[in-house]
């Protein structure tokens, strides 16, 4: 194997694909592959992924193993059995930046106890749309907040000897188009880029960020092409304008954000070319894929399309993303995100349960391939002994969904009477035109029902019996809502 083929093994990093070393990836590893992004399919639990991760450098100690490890809503760790935390935007609505650090540097503690030293976090998006599929990722709508919690949060993982990620530059959150399904539209000029939208990532970078991913939205002032393969963006923006000179990963090649322009051959070699140092190739992306961008970026460099220079620059900060010591390692808190996610939660009204019988109605968002599979924690915490608990869930494509509802409500009514309590899961509902239908008709209808909403919150239920909002779906969310729920918790803020 030539130079330059290790060359092009050095910056790819695809999924493994199962939660055990696969035998497919022996040869891409002794050819010099730059690492593994794990993904929520390859881990199934804590030791799991500590067995996983000493089998990888078994085979290479150089390998760079990253995760996406945001706390909340995108979460590794929680589900496969390990810390819980709240996100950003129940970080940003508690909007204390000590607090905001401390669960950062938890995150921290707990990949390192498991054997991973890249964290592809934080996401330093704003919500400035309160239609964009990443708010409840945002530590907020105003630039300034995301900023000072971005920069904490990078600071407090950074500390623990994790490197930290800001994405999705050059922001999410202006665009109501998810990347993964689409490619999302900047339409701002590049002077409101430079003088305000990118204050998060200009404030990333003062922090030390070893790292940061470019996404897919396409900005037409600057370039026709998704951000992670435009020069203008990568170069022009990231590199020149805020001076950043670590290590830049391109979000998952096999988004349609990306894909739907340029295909992986294609999309490899052109984000090469535009600055990018590290290439995700996605979640489905294994050993055929490696080949692939493989071969495209040896061809690319034989034909002149791609400097060899740029690529042994990209190997170089690679080379350079910083194996931390623990400066400041401290102690594991694993009762912090249930403290924090109490803090953040709000409610308006009386939402506690009167009854000896819940139904939990739950009105499905839809899916998102970043995070995991929502709030299921809520119906297991409210069976208590002596409580019944039932559950009906609908999603857009449900067949007759609001009837269903409706007569589960209905017939639930008829059942337990005054005795019975509805409570209405929902994430961000205001998204889907179908769910603001059925929670109208069940607002109507069903005196006494409560909204439990952990999502982002764009709509007022103040006028339901009680309204708790979470601000995130993780599992200690979860506990906290269900606390307040039997009237266990002191919350108290409107």
């Amino acid at each position: 194997m030539d130079d330059l083929e290790r060359l092009a093994h050095a910056v790819l990093f695809p999924a493994l694909g199962r939660p055990a070393v696969p035998r497919w990836v022996e040869r891409p590893v002794a050819a010099g592959l730059g690492g593994f992004v794990l993904f929520g399919k390859d881990i199934v639990t804590e030791p799991g992924l500590r067995d996983l991760t000493a089998g990888l450098r078994d085979l290479s100690p150089a390998l760079h193993l990253a995760i996406d490890e945001e706390g909340g809503d995108v979460s590794r760790l929680e589900g496969a059995g390990g810390l819980s935390t709240p996100g950003n935007l129940a970080l940003g609505r508690i909007d204390d930046v000590e607090a905001t650090r401390a669960c950062a540097h938890q995150i921290g503690l707990a990949l390192r106890s498991a054997g991973v030293t890249w964290n592809l976090a934080p996401a330093a998006d704003t919500a400035v749309n309160p239609f964009s599929p990443n708010g409840v990722r945002c530590f907020g709508g105003d630039r300034a907040h995301v900023a000072r919690h971005t920069a904490a949060w990078i600071e407090g993982l950074q500390e623990t000897g994790v490197s930290a990620c800001a994405k999705h530059f050059p922001g999410h959150g202006l665009s109501g188009t998810d990347a993964h399904l689409g490619t999302p539209v900047i339409d701002l000029s590049r002077d409101e880029l430079v003088e305000h939208y990118l204050d998060p990532f200009r404030a990333a970078v003062a922090a030390g960020a070893d790292s940061v991913m470019v996404s897919h939205p396409r900005v037409p002032a600057l370039d026709e092409a998704p951000a992670s393969i435009s020069p203008a963006v990568v170069t022009g923006l990231l590199r020149d304008e805020l001076g950043f000179d670590g290590v830049v990963i391109t979000d998952a090649l096999e988004m349609r954000g990306v894909a739907d322009v340029a295909p992986l051959p294609e999309a490899a070699v052109r984000a090469l070319r535009a600055g990018a140092d590290a290439l995700c190739l996605g979640a489905w992306a294994y050993g055929e894929q490696v080949r692939i961008a493989v071969r495209a970026i040896t061809e690319a460099v034989r034909a002149g399309e791609l400097p060899v220079a740029r690529l042994e620059q990209a190997v170089g900060r690679l080379a350079r993303l910083r194996r931390r010591g623990a400066s400041r390692p401290g102690a594991r808190d694993d009762g912090l995100g249930l403290r924090l996610a109490r803090r953040a939660l709000r409610l308006t009204g009386d939402p506690r349960l009167r009854g000896a019988a819940t139904l939990v109605v739950r009105l499905e968002p839809a899916a998102s391939p970043a995070s995991g599979d929502g709030p299921g924690h809520v119906e297991s915490l409210l069976a208590t002994p002596g409580r019944t608990v039932e559950r009906v869930a609908v999603a857009a494509g449900t067949y007759n969904g609001p009837g269903i509802v409706h007569a589960a409500i209905a017939e639930f009514r008829d059942e337990y009477g005054a005795a019975g309590d509805v409570v209405v899961v929902v994430r961000s509902p205001h998204r889907y035109a179908w769910q603001e239908l059925v929670l109208d008709r069940i607002l109507a209808t069903t005196p006494g029902a409560v909204v439990l909403d952990m999502g982002f919150v764009h709509r007022d239920f103040s006028a339901a019996r009680g309204w708790v909002r979470t601000y995130g779906a993780s599992r200690v969310c979860a506990v906290a809502a269900v606390e307040v729920l039997y009237g266990r918790s002191e919350t108290s803020i409107a």
